[in-house]
């Protein structure tokens, strides 16, 4: 896993869930997609997330 660039996995963990609620939106809800305010937070959850695994390689 060492072997990836480093916006890879935050990138998969943005993107995934995202598709997995689109698509569950769309076969189960009926619905064609996610409320933006959704997709905001999943973004900045994911960007704090990755802010505090950066900070905690740098300090061991």
């Amino acid at each position: 896993m060492s072997d990836l660039p480093g916006w890879v996995l935050p990138l998969a963990l943005f993107v995934v869930p995202l598709l997995v609620a689109l698509v569950v939106n769309r076969l189960f809800r009926g619905r064609r997609g996610i409320a933006s305010i959704w997709v905001l937070t999943w973004f900045v959850t994911v960007c704090w997330v990755f802010a505090l695994v950066v900070i905690l390689r740098q300090v061991r």
